[in-house]
Formats: structure tokens, C-alpha cells, sequence
């Protein structure tokens, strides 16, 4: 055999044990591991520890819609009816993204019962991870958390002073982490 067949050969076996590796890796399989990005803000533990504030509060009015490099916000006045942790002020704007919901003046979130949209009328928990909550005028603070307050304000009071004084099990910081995704 010649050195010029050995060498070619593998250089071939090479390149497809590479590339059958690059196809395994690639493709994503229940039971595997992926990359998380941010806070889980499906935790109440892991939304109280990251976030600066937290607060029951009352939507007043729907208040200003934009729309910015594709991406789209709207800005609520609401009433502070108690503040969990942090400072607001009794009458703030707080903005949150949306995407337009199809008939005029409605809009929806991604994520309906993490981040709820703020509707007038409505009784909501909401956390802003920084910024002014004071109320002051031509300031707004970004809610990244918005859940409708369902257990009444006593009931909101001790869930989220329990998840206020209860550190996360694990780290709650905006970096990477993996999950497992059970096979299925």
C-alpha cells in the first residue's frame, strides 16, 4: 500500500468521525443537558433574591405603548397597595415588554402566567430587579415580573415574605447554568 493511499485514507475516516461527532453533538435528544440562561423566574425564591423590589399593586390606567428596534413596551400607572420588599411609591409607571395581541389596546407576554400584561382594574404581584421605584415624575421602573395577586393581599403578604426570607437552594445569579431535560 502506497503512503499516499494510507495518508488519504485516513484523512477520510478523519473527517467523517468528525463529522458523525459534530452531528451527534448537534442534535439535541430528551434526556440531555442545555444551557439556562438568567434568573428562574418561575421561582418565587429566585424572583424575591434577584429582585430589588416587590410590590402588590392596583393597574390604574395603561398609560403609553412603543415600539423600538422591534421590540415592543407599555407603560402602566399603578397604585402600590403594599410594598413587599423595596420602596415604591404610591402611584409609579412601571413598563413591561409586550408583543400586540391582535384587537386595538390588547397585548400579551410570552409567558401569560409568569408575566402577566398589567390590564386597569387588576390586582397584581409585580418585581423590578433596579431602577427607581420611588414614583417620581418622568421616572418608570421595569417590571420583569408580573403575576395576578390571586391569594388576596394577605395571602400575597405571607407568600412573598416566606419567599423573601427563604435564600434559593441554588445560586441565584443571572450566569449560565445547565438543566437536565428528561427523556420523554
Amino acid at each position: 500500500m502506497s503512503v499516499q493511499v494510507w495518508v488519504g485514507g485516513c484523512l477520510a475516516a478523519a473527517v467523517a468521525g468528525a463529522g458523525a461527532a459534530w452531528f451527534t453533538i448537534a442534535v439535541q435528544e430528551p434526556g440531555t443537558t442545555h444551557a439556562l440562561c438568567g434568573p428562574d423566574l418561575g421561582r418565587d425564591d429566585v424572583v424575591a433574591a434577584r429582585s430589588q423590589a416587590v410590590a402588590v399593586v392596583e393597574v390604574v390606567e395603561n398609560t403609553r405603548y412603543r415600539e423600538d428596534g422591534g421590540s415592543a413596551y407599555l407603560t402602566t400607572r399603578v397604585k402600590t397597595l403594599e410594598a413587599l420588599k423595596g420602596e415604591f411609591g404610591a402611584v409609579l409607571d412601571v413598563t413591561q415588554g409586550v408583543k400586540n395581541g391582535g384587537a386595538p389596546g390588547r397585548y400579551a407576554t410570552e409567558d401569560p402566567d409568569r408575566y402577566a400584561v398589567l390590564e386597569p382594574g387588576h390586582k397584581y404581584v409585580i418585581a423590578v430587579p433596579s431602577g427607581s421605584t420611588t414614583g417620581a415624575a418622568g421616572s418608570e421602573a421595569w417590571a420583569w415580573y408580573a403575576e395576578p395577586a390571586e391569594r388576596g393581599l394577605a395571602g400575597e403578604r405571607e407568600h412573598w415574605q416566606k419567599a423573601i426570607a427563604t435564600p434559593p437552594e441554588t445560586a441565584a445569579s443571572s450566569a449560565c447554568e445547565d438543566i437536565d431535560v428528561p427523556a420523554g
